[in-house]
């Protein structure tokens, strides 16, 4: 390829980047504000490759976004819940543990993962946001699950 391909191919990533940012500043995601009640379940991978349930629970919440959820079932002793980083990252924070049970290693794994087949901004992406900036709605089911595999 020569130069001009090159510089058409940066050109159009950087104006897609700049439409996507702009997008998000000036119509952020809306949340809803208020009580819900939100499906949480916590799965951990056995040795066998089976995935062990260790809570299964509907739980009540005033938080606006996945991050404040996971909040308030730690301060609740509902469930431990450790963060890593600032909210204010690029990403977010990073989910680094629950009920002590950690990721150790970010290149092999396992990692915490989660995901919902019901909040409308994950189906739409096909995946769940950072924590800090996944909004939650009343009615939603969140998996979160300790594994190797995606």
């Amino acid at each position: 390829m020569n130069k001009k391909t090159f510089l058409k191919i940066g050109l159009a990533l950087v104006v897609a980047f700049g439409l996507f940012f702009a997008v998000k500043t000036f119509f952020p995601t809306q949340t809803e504000v208020g009580d819900k009640t939100i499906q949480v379940t916590v799965l951990v991978q056995q040795d066998d490759g089976s995935m062990e349930t260790i809570f299964d629970q509907a739980v009540k919440t005033d938080g606006e976004y996945l991050a404040d959820l996971l909040t308030e079932l730690n301060e609740n002793n509902t469930i431990s819940v450790t963060l890593a980083g600032e909210a204010t990252d690029l990403y977010g924070r990073s989910l680094i543990a629950i009920n002590d049970i950690e990721t150790t290693n970010w290149e092999t794994g396992p990692w915490w993962l989660y995901n919902s087949d019901n909040n409308p901004d994950c189906v739409a992406a096909g995946y769940c946001s950072g924590i800090d900036s996944c909004p939650i709605y009343d009615g939603d089911n969140f998996v979160f699950s300790y594994t190797s595999t995606y």
